[in-house]
């Protein structure tokens, strides 16, 4: 009898122990929700400029004359949406800040990882801007589009033999080893091939990391010193490194460059090697979208609580952004007396970031008897929003700009599990179904996590001149099986 009450006094203990946690945990979620709804409220992203979008005659979103609900209309639900003009205009930017602060000769170098969708990729090519690959097919892409070779950089870590043989045909910049391992592949390949190939190194220079080689162990210099051994075949022409998304300011660029060009300059007292490029790594961050802290990630995981919308004057302009690292490059070139090396810059997010947005359309609204909304839409994380689980991004109602943002969802996606969400505990306008949803910045990373988990991927169009062109096909249900073999689908099967 004495066990009996002894279990059951630590059961009530727990329970209430448990309920007490409970408590604690809606109290501090109420708490920052409030936070995060003052935040919106005060948010200096509810500006359609930032995007260079307007408002159509009746208070929807519009894109270069277009009402937004018009393109769902013609070309379904979801839709990703791109901005021709606002994508020429920000590859512009970036390209005319590096001409006029960079030795001649540098190059701005688009990453296919951000966005490799193959018109946006050719209007960005139409404009002189080369292309950072980390794939065999990404490699076969750029070639397919008629990229020069000596506009190409072959970044990665799974070379195949086949790529490493079409990037030695294309004579590409360089390819860029990530790992030991590749010297000898490269060689082998060039030899094989009887044709010099020009390689370059990725530096690791943040230690958590799983790419690039190690410098303070000795690693880095070994494999210069390897590559160099193969002289015959190989030529080292090339120090890169990778180590921040979406920066707001140049400080860990310079500092990550500082730290190229010294070694760069003990490879020249140990080696005499002279190296010819040095290629900066992407990261070049945007006014409109930002990375999650590990506290904001915690919190919003925890608590459902959004992050501080980034602030627009937060992000040094990129003029400004890209002469402060080459200043740095040239001051360190002249301190470890080195010739100024030809600078590769990789951006992608900056290129394309801002030139896209998501359209989806709510399904139902579903209001439970705790309070909480869940606004179901036919895209979600598990689809296509996968950024918005580690990065702030602006969600608008496309179809009432400027209704009242005083209703708090849930924003859900399709799949059925609660994984699917898009946005946890946000301020909209009071929603019903058939409402339009435009998420923004898009451009960067949307389509290339985009999955076709039980739903096909949607159509891709370009706005330009008040004309919508269609530039990827909605994939259909065919598309989704046309890889497959089984017995259901053969031409003789009469079930």
């Amino acid at each position: 009898m004495a066990l009996i009450k002894r279990n059951l006094f630590i059961q009530i203990i727990k329970k209430m122990i448990l309920s007490l946690l409970d408590f604690t945990m809606k109290k501090i979620s109420s708490l920052f929700i409030k936070k995060s709804r003052r935040w919106d409220s005060e948010s200096p992203l509810h500006d359609l400029d930032l995007w260079a979008l307007e408002k159509s005659r009746t208070g929807n979103i519009a894109v270069c004359g277009m009402d937004t609900l018009d393109l769902i209309k013609t070309f379904g639900s979801p839709l990703l949406v791109i901005n021709e003009p606002k994508l020429i205009h920000d590859a512009k930017m970036i390209q005319d800040a590096l001409t006029t602060t960079a030795p001649s000769d540098s190059l701005i170098l688009y990453s296919y990882k951000t966005n490799c969708i193959p018109v946006i990729l050719e209007k960005i090519h139409a404009l002189g801007i080369g292309a950072e690959v980390i794939s065999p097919y990404e490699l076969w892409l750029a070639e397919k589009l008629k990229v020069p070779g000596d506009r190409i950089i072959y970044n990665g870590v799974n070379k195949t033999r086949e790529s490493i043989e079409r990037a030695i045909r294309m004579g590409v910049i360089a390819i860029n080893v990530d790992h030991s391992e590749e010297v000898e592949r490269i060689y082998q390949v060039a030899k094989g091939m009887n044709k010099k190939i020009r390689v370059g190194i990725r530096l690791a220079l943040v230690s958590k990391s799983q790419f690039g080689l190690e410098v303070e162990s000795g690693e880095a210099s070994y494999v210069c010193k390897k590559i160099m051994g193969f002289s015959d075949y190989l030529e080292l022409v090339c120090i890169h490194f990778n180590v921040v998304s979406n920066a707001k300011l140049s400080i860990v660029h310079k500092s990550c460059a500082h730290m190229a060009l010294k070694f760069m300059h003990q490879l020249k007292i140990e080696t005499g090697a002279k190296i010819e490029y040095l290629d900066i790594g992407g990261g070049f961050g945007v006014p409109t979208t930002k990375k999650m802290s590990g506290k904001e990630y915690g919190l919003y995981r925890l608590f459902g609580c959004l992050p501080k919308p980034p602030s627009p004057n937060d992000l040094q302009s990129i003029e400004s952004f890209l002469a402060e690292i080459i200043s740095s490059i040239k001051a360190d070139c002249r301190e470890f007396d080195l010739e100024i090396p030809k600078i590769l810059i990789e951006p992608g997010r900056y290129i394309t970031s801002r030139c896209e947005f998501l359209l989806v359309t709510v399904l139902t609204v579903k209001k439970r008897q705790n309070g909480t909304n869940f606004a179901m839409c036919d895209a979600g994380r598990l689809s296509l929003t996968f950024p918005c689980d580690f990065e702030f991004h602006e969600v608008f109602l496309a179809n009432g700009f400027n209704k009242k943002r005083d209703k708090l969802y849930n924003v859900m996606g399709r799949i059925c599990t609660s994984a699917d969400w898009m946005f946890k505990n946000k301020y909209l306008p009071e929603l019903k179904p058939g409402d339009t949803l435009a998420v923004m910045d898009a451009g960067a990373y949307f389509s290339s996590y985009s999955t076709n988990f039980a739903f096909p991927r949607p159509a891709i169009v370009m706005i330009a001149g008040g004309k919508a062109t269609l530039i990827r096909r909605a994939e259909t249900f065919e598309h989704l099986t046309a890889m497959d073999v089984f017995e259901s689908f053969k031409p003789n099967n009469q079930g």
